[in-house]
């Protein structure tokens, strides 16, 4: 085998040092490689679309009429949650997490399932409410 030229020892080197550099980069970030970096144009998050989403299966699937309207920005800052849906028989709301959700039904007595809460319209029949409720939980799980 010749012996390493001096130029090899450089280049060696040099790769020694780039990938200590990329090494420490990855490593030395303080965030586990596997995290994903944040975007800011990326998809919202799911518990922002999630009473969209039902409303709109509710909808499409069983081709009910709900008119539905997004009131984040007026029932979200005091409720908590991170997406609020009012339609023609009931409000709809999304929240971070299934614990908020629970806390803020139990409070004023609405329904709720995982990380939604369910408010119907005052004058919707008991029957109507059970089977919109039905349809719902269907969806959710």
């Amino acid at each position: 085998m010749a012996a390493a030229s001096p130029s090899d020892a450089t280049y060696r080197a040099g790769l020694g040092f780039l990938l200590v550099l990329a090494l420490c980069s990855a490593g030395c970030s303080g965030r586990p490689s596997s995290e994903p970096e944040t975007v800011t144009d990326s998809a919202p998050p799911a518990a922002l679309s999630v009473a969209r989403v039902v409303v709109d299966r509710l909808q499409s699937e069983d081709h009910v009429v709900l008119n539905p309207v997004d009131t984040t920005g007026t029932d979200c800052p005091s409720a908590g949650c991170a997406q609020a849906v009012t339609t023609d028989r009931f409000e709809i709301m999304s929240f971070p997490g299934t614990g908020v959700a629970q806390r803020y039904a139990a409070d004023r007595g609405l329904r709720q399932i995982a990380s939604l809460v369910v408010d119907f319209a005052p004058t919707v029949p008991e029957a109507e409410r059970d089977q919109l409720w039905a349809d719902v939980t269907r969806m959710v799980d």
